[in-house]
């Protein structure tokens, strides 16, 4: 079997996401079940860094380009990320005959430019339940859920407790409300990693507020994530994004971090009671006791409950790619009949 996931954005090492991250991971554990993989893929940059060992078509402009790919690599199935002018990416995987699913990462409906229709012909799949509830009142789409693939080994680490992690920071992903609480702890150690591509005038303004509380360490993107869960006591997640999912709340929980969250998307159901989630609108007092809860954390209770979270049954790595792989070829078996 042959399969080739298309999208609008960027791919690794160009572009880092949880988007980006979930496809590389998933296509590795598809590869390693004898499935030939590719991604197509934007790109407008030289790559620098290392590229996947797996076959990625970098172009200009991923849904005037996919009929070509498509035609070289002979894909037997085409799976359309969610994303910029996905509908465009769509529209050319239909046109190409190959059996075609949709996978729903996010609820932008702004970024789709144009409208996606319930069809047979199409599989649509959500990473969440909130994700498909939230597509299908939208436009009626009927989405299977599959979660985002995360494999543990990449993840596991033994973490020394000593600091707050927060991830990405930009305005969606709720920095300033992360700066409120490092200066209302000055004696707590808080840690910034850059996630997405930020603009240097940003960076610059954030990393020099970061200087001024005196109890926030910057650091740069890393390929490595263990490295910085490795020092976390507690994972801070206070998202305006309507997070499809929040993958980075399983990364950490599978080392025992607990979750500090907002209730924005799924993120009250990826935390679990493997930490704890506040109103995004709710007083800082609130974000200020539920942080103290989970940092003090004396008997253990947040993080034991963190790990028995990230193994659930719905979270499985194994159960996730079967099921990837089953609804596809349901999917492709159906349109041949």
């Amino acid at each position: 079997m042959r399969l080739l996931f298309a999208t609008m954005l960027g791919h690794l090492p160009e572009m880092v996401g949880g988007l980006q991250t979930t496809t590389d991971q998933l296509a590795r554990a598809l590869i390693r079940r004898g499935i030939e993989v590719a991604v197509l893929c934007e790109s407008r940059t030289a790559v620098a860094g290392p590229t996947p060992d797996y076959r990625t078509f970098r172009v200009a402009d991923p849904a005037t380009a996919l009929a070509a790919v498509a035609e070289g690599f002979r894909p037997d199935a085409i799976v359309v990320q969610t994303g910029s002018s996905a509908v465009r990416l769509l529209v050319a995987a239909l046109d190409t005959a190959k059996p075609t699913a949709v996978y729903l990462h996010n609820v932008e409906e702004s970024e789709l430019g144009g409208v996606l229709l319930p069809d047979p012909s199409i599989l649509y799949l959500a990473n969440s339940p909130f994700t498909a509830a939230r597509w299908g009142t939208a436009f009626g789409l009927p989405c299977e859920v599959v979660p985002p693939y995360v494999e543990p080994a990449i993840y596991l680490t033994e973490t020394t407790g000593e600091r707050i992690l927060f991830i990405n920071p930009t305005v969606q992903k709720g920095v300033e409300l992360f700066f409120r609480l490092a200066a209302a702890r000055p004696d707590l150690g808080f840690t910034v990693a850059e996630s997405w591509a930020l603009v240097p005038h940003w960076r610059q303004f954030c990393q020099e507020r970061a200087a001024e509380l005196g109890n926030v360490e910057w650091c740069a993107p890393t390929d490595d994530m263990r490295a910085l869960y490795g020092r976390a006591r507690l994972l801070l997640m206070p998202s305006l994004w309507e997070e499809g999912y929040g993958r980075s709340a399983l990364e950490a929980q599978l080392s025992g971090i607990p979750v500090l969250a907002s209730t924005r998307g799924n993120l009250r159901e990826t935390v679990g009671a493997g930490g704890l989630t506040v109103d995004l609108h709710a007083p800082l007092e609130d974000w200020l006791a539920a942080l103290d809860a989970l940092w003090t954390d004396a008997d253990g209770r947040y993080a034991a409950a963190a790990r028995l979270h990230a193994r659930r049954a719905d979270a499985d790595p194994e159960r996730i790619v079967e099921r990837f792989i089953a609804l596809l070829t349901r999917h492709a078996q159906a349109l041949a009949a």
